[in-house]
């Protein structure tokens, strides 16, 4: 419901008019930059900005920063809020990729294209389907820089593997997985009744192959209404049936539980999650994991996240200073990576060394590469103001249909029309923003 609160919100002030930014003059000498600015976000960016703030002051010696840390949802609730008021947002504010298409087209963010940022000479170094949400759906502003992506692979137990007799090493298990027939017999292999299940939830499957939340193509049809997505709903559906998922919530303290005691053996998610491995989710459990690229679809994404600026910050020269440092430049971006697993959105960054460099917690895996490989394979695609209600309404739709046994075409068929009635103003709206009939 807050979630819902904040679309209807965003809804509201999407017919406004767009505000070019950068119309104030900022001199970017970094000699004559001074002053203190607030970065607004979530955790772990802390950790983030920790690992390059030395750097960063190493040039800019003026600028302090301070940072306002909350939850995801709480921090664009308030962004929502000051940007509304004019008053009360950080200097520099992060945007969740599940947020852009809300963000994006609503005033109150600088042109980054504009002068004195020229944001536009770096658009070859950033991957395009990163680059292209940060713009303004009819493409004439610039509302921020992409930080991090998450390139969406397939996480599995190894041991778990083994211990039911079948092949550990990524290619192997791979091929294990990258047909829905072939998938569902390596499932029954990996469940034990009651003990331990192939997969946390049959839902899981059609999340990730829709994790980078491209709901709409640009002509804003249903990108989801496929013969891939039918085939994996099928699958999930006979995965439930079998009780080969715990139907347990993804991220809840069950689902973690069960990953950490080795009783869940494949995790599809974004590469941040071998952050989470490692950290807090399973870190005894070090070799016991391996990846593999999306098995059952095409190379996509999931999460990460842009830096803007408001156009109420009083000291725009040091915001842009501080983003134009942490996000084109390799040095931090690999120093933010190593810290916290946030995977570079710009590219110059991927030709460092570390890239090839094995993973010791992924049994030697150079899962750096891999997922530079993914990520290279993702299309660009859409965002609207529409996607966080269109999400809810579909993942509620097929996390019920699969739980009920319904058909995949009655579950693609029923939430497309609870989402065609939901969105219509919101929907027809930004039909005559991008000139569609």
């Amino acid at each position: 419901m807050k979630k819902f609160g904040l679309m209807l919100l965003v809804m509201s002030m999407a017919a406004m008019p767009l505000i070019a930014g950068g119309q104030q003059e900022v001199d970017v000498d970094p000699d004559e930059i001074a002053g203190t600015i607030t970065f607004g976000g979530w955790p772990a960016a802390d950790e983030a900005v920790e690992a390059i703030i030395d750097g960063f002051q190493e040039e800019y010696p003026n600028v302090e920063v301070e940072l306002e840390m909350m939850g995801a949802e709480d921090h664009h609730d308030r962004l929502l809020t000051s940007l509304a008021a004019q008053a009360g947002a950080p200097d520099v504010a992060m945007i969740e990729s599940e947020y852009i298409g809300a963000f994006r087209d609503r005033p109150g963010f600088v042109d980054l294209r504009e002068e004195p940022y020229n944001a536009a000479r770096y658009e070859d170094d950033f991957v395009d389907y990163k680059w292209q949400h940060a713009q303004s759906s009819d493409g004439e502003v610039m509302v921020g820089m992409p930080w991090d992506i998450g390139p969406l692979s397939f996480f599995y137990n190894r041991r778990m593997f083994e211990d039911a007799g079948l092949p550990s090493e990524p290619d192997e298990v791979y091929e294990l997985l990258s047909d829905p027939d072939s998938f569902l017999d390596t499932a029954r292999e990996l469940t034990i009744e009651d003990e331990q299940w192939a997969i946390g939830n049959a839902v899981d499957l059609f999340y990730a192959r829709w994790a980078n939340r491209d709901w709409y193509d640009f002509d804003l049809s249903f990108n989801f209404d496929d013969e891939e997505s039918l085939e994996i709903l099928d699958l999930g559906r006979v995965i439930r049936d079998e009780g080969l998922d715990a139907q347990v919530e993804q991220f809840g303290d069950e689902w973690t539980s069960l990953i950490g005691d080795a009783r869940i053996a494949i995790v599809p998610n974004g590469s941040w999650f071998g952050g989470f491995l490692k950290t807090w989710v399973a870190p005894d459990l070090e070799g016991d994991w391996g990846v593999i690229e999306p098995p059952l679809f095409e190379s996509t994404n999931w999460g990460g996240s842009f830096l803007a600026i408001p156009e109420q910050s009083d000291n725009k020269a040091a915001a842009w200073a501080f983003i134009e440092y942490m996000l084109a430049n390799s040095r931090p971006q690999n120093e933010m990576f190593e810290a916290i697993d946030y995977f570079p959105a710009y590219m110059p960054a991927w030709d460092d060394p570390i890239y090839d460099e094995p993973d010791p917690y992924f049994d030697g895996q150079r899962t750096r590469r891999l997922w530079a490989e993914i990520a290279e394979g993702t299309e660009p695609s859409m965002v609207t103001p529409m996607d966080i209600e269109t999400e809810d309404i579909l993942i509620s739709r097929v996390e019920a249909g699969i739980d009920a046994g319904e058909s995949a075409r009655d579950i693609i068929d029923e939430a497309i029309e609870e989402i065609l009635s939901a969105t219509q103003t919101e929907r027809e709206a930004l039909k005559a923003r991008l000139g569609l009939d």
